[in-house]
């Protein structure tokens, strides 16, 4: 999958898994509070009341088409819009072979409270001990490996990157 360069999000795909089923995705949609893998587990009002500030604040000034990408997002949620999407991508989809329908999961996204807008690219930041990517839109999408220990100067990718 690859995000959609109109905003932060990875798009509706198609992910192959190892044992060669096939899953529609995104399978992380944004959240509502930290932790909220299910509809009311670990409710946190505060967090929920931050978010929804934030959101309404972006909403209203639609930065980056904020709103259409709002309403985007929250049709991610129901399964007949995904197969609609999908189906969109390829010569022909049978949606039967779709009745199994996890729930998404969650996936930080970075917001900048300085700018008011969530942060469409990557951030690096690090020191001379470490490096750490803010923002990736999948945990798939880097490898990276720490220098090495003999040779603090330089980093280096895998043999089979």
């Amino acid at each position: 999958p690859v995000p959609n360069i109109q905003n932060p999000f990875v798009g509706v795909h198609f992910t192959l898994t190892v044992d060669g089923h096939v899953k529609i995705g995104p399978t992380a949609i944004p959240a509502f509070w930290r932790e909220n893998y299910s509809w009311f587990s670990r409710f946190n009002a505060a967090e929920l009341a931050q978010i929804l500030y934030c959101d309404a604040k972006m909403y209203w000034k639609n930065e980056l088409q904020f709103r259409y990408l709002a309403h985007e997002e929250i049709k991610k949620y129901y399964k007949n819009y995904m197969l609609d999407k999908a189906a969109l991508m390829v010569k022909k989809l049978n949606k039967k072979k779709f009745q199994v329908w996890a729930q998404p999961g969650i996936r930080a996204q970075l917001y900048d409270k300085t700018q008011g807008r969530l942060v469409q690219d990557f951030i690096v930041e690090g020191d001379s001990r470490s490096w750490h990517i803010l923002n990736a839109v999948s945990p798939a999408c880097l490898l990276y490996t720490s220098p090495s220990p003999r040779d603090l100067s330089t980093s280096r990718m895998p043999s089979s990157a």
